[in-house]
């Protein structure tokens, strides 16, 4: 299971709210205020693809009803 699997997870679970430590501070430690950015566009990039195979388009259309699908 992914970082992104876990967060569309939270968000149909109903959080307004999800935070990220792990990934962000091995961006940080490997590459610097420039790994942030590519760990954060990576999971934004990863978390759309699984928005779409879920049939989402934006964050507000997920719902929990997709948790047991």
């Amino acid at each position: 299971m992914s970082v992104e699997d876990h967060v569309f997870k939270a968000l149909a679970a109903g959080a307004d709210l999800v935070a990220l430590a792990r990934p962000i501070i091995y961006g940080l430690a490997l590459g610097g205020a420039q790994g942030v950015t590519d760990v954060v566009n990576h999971l934004n990039h990863e978390l759309k693809i699984t928005m779409q195979l879920a049939g989402t388009k934006t964050i507000a259309d997920i719902q929990h009803t997709q948790l047991f699908k």
